[in-house]
């Protein structure tokens, strides 16, 4: 699986290319308030908050 260094909040974290960046925050240990977010559902995208 290729990986990627992203930064956050000043803290470097390496994550698979495809993560979405509340994955890469929570897995630097940075958690982002979500209203809607659910690992096991698609990506649906019609409220927008999530949109950076």
């Amino acid at each position: 699986m290729e990986m990627v260094k992203v930064t956050i909040d000043g803290r470097e974290v390496e994550v698979p290319k495809n993560s979405t960046i509340l994955a890469a925050a929570r897995a630097a240990g940075i958690e982002i308030p979500t209203l809607c977010y659910y690992e096991d559902l698609g990506v649906k995208g019609m409220c927008r908050i999530c949109v950076v």
